[in-house]
């Protein structure tokens, strides 16, 4: 996770311990970086920003007001200085990134997979229902036919009749 405000970055990296110390040498020594400093170094079991590859915010004054637990941190304290001092303003703009639907593409592509997994479960509920209703209709054409009074065709008729009105309901 990338943070850009105010002439600073913010990030977060994960990875295996050999990669992540690897990139951070490389970052060390490379003169883009003035005032590089690590915040934290602390060793988790599973990715805490697990929906992004490499995710980027720029921050902006609209974008801290919008965001919750963050009402006293303002545009001019995201910098080195600040941030270095104070470790739950750090945590709470990357907290923010550590929610599924924080980016809107990818909340529009969730909610599209979310309406395509119901639609595909309703379909799949009524398909079962269609397949009771023919069984249900068959046989009873099939008794009517052969004159079939069995109490076991009318509990077989009786308890598929209940299955649908269940899943009616």
């Amino acid at each position: 996770m990338l943070i850009y405000g105010n002439g600073t970055f913010l990030q977060c990296v994960e990875g295996e311990s050999t990669d992540v110390e690897q990139l951070l040498e490389k970052i060390k020594i490379d003169s883009r970086h003035k005032d590089f400093k690590i915040l934290s170094n602390i060793k988790i079991q599973n990715r805490l920003f697990s929906k992004w590859d490499m995710g980027f915010e720029r921050l902006t004054e609209e974008s801290i007001a919008q965001a919750p637990g963050l009402n006293s941190f303002a545009y001019q304290n995201f910098n080195a200085s600040y941030l270095t001092e104070n470790s739950s303003a750090v945590d709470g703009l990357l907290s923010r990134h550590r929610s599924e639907h924080l980016d809107p593409l990818t909340r529009e592509i969730d909610a599209r997979d979310k309406l395509i997994h119901d639609l595909q479960r309703a379909l799949a509920a009524a398909r079962h229902q269609n397949e009771m209703t023919s069984l249900l209709i068959e046989s009873l054409l099939a008794s009517a036919q052969q004159n079939i009074k069995s109490s076991a065709h009318i509990d077989l008729c009786r308890n598929v009749l209940k299955n649908l009105k269940r899943i009616e309901r």
